[in-house]
């Protein structure tokens, strides 16, 4: 329940009312300065394309210029200002953050490139299709140069607090959690400024805490009415404070906050090896969701990417394989490849395909290695100097080539190219309940603890589960591409490879 409004309030409700207008009043000039940019990147290519150089090339090429590409892609540039909204590139953490502004960007034109080339199939008959090629390539490149520097000057000022002061980002938020990780939050909106919170709201479960303040924040009551207070506060921004809480039930009160469709930041210790660094001031070690919206069409964009992805990658390692199970015959006794039992999606088992690194022998001792380390709460990884591994094996193994067989697995459907990894059997004997929510997604080939946590030594148990277990319930496309991305240097300067 919330107070009663007193004069006081009634006068803060003013108050935010007035700066509601100003946050509007930004946004519109941060609008007006993106249509401008994406205007002039298409107005600076009519410009090179009218050039006399330009034209006799485009001639000679048989693409003749149409005056009416110009006002296609005038009209069509318009609609990138939805997808800059959709990539919440009007948002006060992604304002902040000019390199993140640019992997917005990029995506935004590339979604808008994407869409203008099915359309134009569709036209394929006109003559509007016979200018246009180099003409998208054009905007998209000049599209992507002209808002990037344009949302470096806007992230020189919101830095600077000259945009900030205005009003520019969430203003009202709830904290679940009204304990001590809850009280550190607000002791930080309260002292840093820069946060861009000024009302905040706790819910709590505990009775005891309810219609109570702390801090000079009002506690409202139960978690399971998140919906309802985010309504009728006007919240912009969810956080999600708890440390003293059993994991499982964490990640419950997660999806229940993600239900008010607004973004849902988690600020607590089970999520510490995925806490991004504070360099701006703004997340206060906080880890965004992605939102359900950008999570439920990844299903399908997801296969299709694994598809295309492996089909290519097997064309491109087809000779280099055949060069590798020779290497693999001449230097061991036994077969090329090596078929191992894991667990995969909804529990299912399959056989996972890999490069024979090891001489065939007893794998008794070396399970119940593992074992020992899983008891102890350790990652169980890759065994360091195992006396099994063959010269040509450990150089695979140290490369993950030996992985590469794995893509077969991801065109029969067993695997995806990012996830976490097939477990063994016996694994799964010292996982926690909340641990199985990784079998909700098929495995992967590489996915987030590999990327993080394989550069870490000691890595524990429930960090590998706790960023399996995110990669299930958040995985995006994007997400994927970015793993995929940072999985080349890992396997390039052989991290953690053993």
């Amino acid at each position: 329940m919330i107070d009663t409004p007193t004069h006081s309030q009634k006068s803060q409700t003013k108050r935010n009312s007035s700066k509601g207008d100003k946050v509007t009043m930004s946004r519109l000039i941060i609008i007006v300065c993106d249509l401008l940019a994406v205007v002039g990147a298409v107005s600076c290519i009519f410009a090179l394309r009218q050039s006399e150089f330009v034209m006799n090339l485009s001639v000679s090429a048989g693409a003749r210029f149409q005056p009416e590409t110009f006002v296609f892609f005038l009209v069509a540039s318009l609609f990138l200002l939805p997808l800059f909204s959709f990539n919440q590139l009007y948002r006060h953490k992604v304002l902040i953050n000019w390199a993140e502004q640019v992997t917005r960007i990029i995506r935004a034109y590339l979604t808008f490139g994407l869409t203008l080339i099915v359309i134009l199939f569709f036209l394929k008959d006109s003559p509007l299709i016979i200018s246009t090629r180099g003409f998208l390539l054009g905007v998209t490149g000049f599209g992507i140069l002209f808002v990037s520097l344009e949302r470096m000057v806007i992230a020189s000022l919101v830095r600077k607090k000259i945009l900030f002061a205005h009003g520019i980002g969430p203003l009202r938020a709830l904290v679940v959690g009204a304990g001590r990780a809850g009280e550190k939050f607000a002791l930080r909106v309260l002292n840093d400024p820069i946060v861009g919170i000024e009302d905040l709201w706790f819910v709590d479960d505990d009775d005891k805490k309810a219609d109570k303040r702390i801090l000079g924040f009002p506690v409202l009551k139960g978690v399971n009415n998140i919906v309802n207070h985010a309504i009728t506060t006007g919240a912009d921004e969810i956080y999600v404070a708890i440390n003293s809480i059993d994991p499982d039930r964490l990640l419950e009160i997660i999806e229940i906050c993600k239900k008010a469709g607004l973004p849902v930041k988690v600020a607590s210790k089970h999520f510490r090896i995925m806490a991004p660094s504070n360099g701006n001031g703004r997340d206060v070690d906080a880890l965004e969701m992605p939102s359900q919206m950008a999570i439920r069409p990844g299903v399908m964009a997801k296969r299709v990417f694994d598809i295309v992805f492996a089909t290519f990658f097997i064309f491109l390692t087809l000779l280099p394989g055949l060069i590798i199970a020779l290497l693999i015959k001449l230097s061991s006794r036994g077969p090329v490849f090596y078929p191992s039992k894991r667990v995969g999606k909804g529990g299912k088992s399959f056989y996972m395909i890999k490069f024979r690194t090891m001489n065939v022998n007893d794998t008794r001792e070396h399970q119940e290695a593992a074992k020992e380390r899983l008891k102890q709460g350790k990652h169980m990884g890759k065994v360091e100097d195992d006396p099994r591994i063959f010269a040509v094996g450990k150089f695979l193994r140290k490369y993950s080539i030996d992985e590469i067989p794995q893509f077969i697995n991801v065109l029969i459907g067993e695997m995806s190219v990012v996830g976490p990894r097939p477990c063994l059997a016996y694994e799964m004997d010292f996982f926690d309940d909340w641990h199985k929510r990784r079998f909700h997604v098929l495995p992967g080939i590489t996915g987030l603890w590999q990327v993080t946590g394989r550069q870490m030594d000691g890595l524990l148990l429930n960090d590998a589960m706790t960023l399996d277990v995110y990669y299930a319930e958040n995985y995006t496309i994007w997400m994927d591409i970015k793993i995929l991305l940072k999985t080349v240097p890992v396997v390039l300067f052989g991290y953690g490879g053993k």
